[in-house]
C-alpha cells in the first residue's frame, strides 16, 4: 500500500507559532511580530515576510477573539 501524501498547510504551523507567542510573551507578541516583519522587510527576506504576516494574522484573529470573549455575558 503506498502512501498518500498530503498539502502542506502552513496555517497549522502559523497558529502553533502564535500560541507559542502568547504563552511565553502575553501581548508583546503582537509587536514581536510587527518587529520581525519590518526585519525581513528590510533584509528584503520574502519567505520569511510571509511567514511572519502569517503568524501575525493569527496573533490578530486571536486578540480578537478575546475581545469578543470579554464582551458576552451569560445569564
Amino acid at each position: 500500500m503506498q502512501l498518500e501524501s498530503l498539502p502542506f498547510d502552513p496555517n497549522i504551523y502559523f497558529g502553533h507559532v502564535a500560541d507559542n507567542l502568547l504563552k511565553n510573551f502575553g501581548n508583546k507578541a503582537i509587536g514581536m511580530a510587527e518587529d520581525a516583519l519590518k526585519k525581513m522587510r528590510l533584509l528584503g527576506d520574502n519567505e520569511g515576510f510571509d511567514m511572519w504576516l502569517g503568524v501575525q494574522r493569527h496573533l490578530t484573529m486571536k486578540a480578537e477573539l478575546e475581545d469578543l470573549e470579554d464582551q458576552i455575558t451569560l445569564h
